[in-house]
């Protein structure tokens, strides 16, 4: 569960864990070459007619300042979605750090001491962290977490809540759902520049997996956009590398244009977590 600052932010995984279906894919028209931001040319049913919110000065211009090279220490907690305010000891999980191609950097364990707090210790270049951390636990289906904007320093916090298989059936199963073990689930949340969710927000990916919106906790049968959480859930997510892209209008009447986006690795059986802050340029 690593790195990714946040407060509310990283929250957003929680919900997860529900199954899912195909969905019907919006599609988008972008035009890089002439510098014009993606759009959704075809909106969803139910989109939002309202602008996002949070503070969003940084988009298209959040590039991370360069890391100093040495070591960096990236934070988090581990908690449980039974015990999400860890009231009692959260699982001593073992946190392991990854570069993007898969070579371990560094490995930790969950503080049961301090309501699940860790911290892993990694070597690190200039361009910073862009690999991704893995939670393990017997018991609960791992969780891979990783951010669409690189790490370059220890202020960034990311927070996992682990779920067991149980769990994340009856969770499908009230839903109307059942869960694809050869499949994955995936989960995330739409962050503002100062790493808060975002409301109003669609989020797609590009194997046009049906998408799920969180209120707290819990999933909506019902919501068609972010909550002010910023959550979203896809569940059955074919294996393999998935384009997970969040588009809101940032003025009244406009188009559903390109927040973020990140090239998420889903693995069959486990959780993928992202983390999708406000884009760099037009992405």
């Amino acid at each position: 569960m690593i790195s990714i600052r946040s407060c509310v932010a990283l929250a957003m995984v929680a919900a997860f864990v529900v199954a899912a279906c195909s969905s019907d894919g919006s599609s988008a028209a972008s035009d890089a070459v002439s510098g014009t931001v993606e759009t959704l040319t075809a909106e969803p049913a139910g989109a939002p007619t309202a602008v996002i919110d949070g503070r969003q000065d940084c988009l298209g211009k959040n590039a991370p300042k360069p890391a100093a090279p040495g070591a960096m220490e990236l934070t988090g907690y581990v908690r449980t979605l039974a015990d999400p305010s860890a009231t009692k000891q959260p699982p001593p999980a073992k946190v392991t750090a990854f570069t993007k191609d898969g070579a371990q950097l560094g490995v930790s364990f969950a503080d049961i001491e301090k309501s699940g707090r860790v911290s892993v210790s990694i070597p690190v270049k200039a361009e910073g962290f862009t690999g991704y951390a893995l939670v393990a636990y017997t018991g609960f289906l791992d969780w891979r977490f990783q951010t669409s904007r690189a790490v370059t320093d220890t202020d960034l916090t990311a927070w996992a809540w682990l779920t067991t298989p149980d769990e994340a059936k009856s969770r499908a199963t009230a839903l109307g759902l059942t869960i694809d073990e050869t499949k994955g689930i995936l989960v995330g949340a739409i962050h503002d520049c100062d790493e808060w969710g975002v409301q109003n927000v669609v989020v797609t990916t590009s194997s046009q997996d049906k998408v799920f919106y969180v209120e707290g906790f819990d999933l909506s049968k019902d919501r068609t956009f972010t909550s002010e959480t910023g959550r979203f859930v896809f569940a059955n997510v074919a294996p393999g590398t998935v384009k997970v892209k969040a588009f809101g209008r940032l003025k009244a009447g406009g188009p559903l244009t390109l927040l973020a986006s990140i090239e998420a690795v889903v693995e069959a059986g486990k959780m993928t977590a992202v983390g999708l802050q406000p884009r760099d340029g037009l992405e």
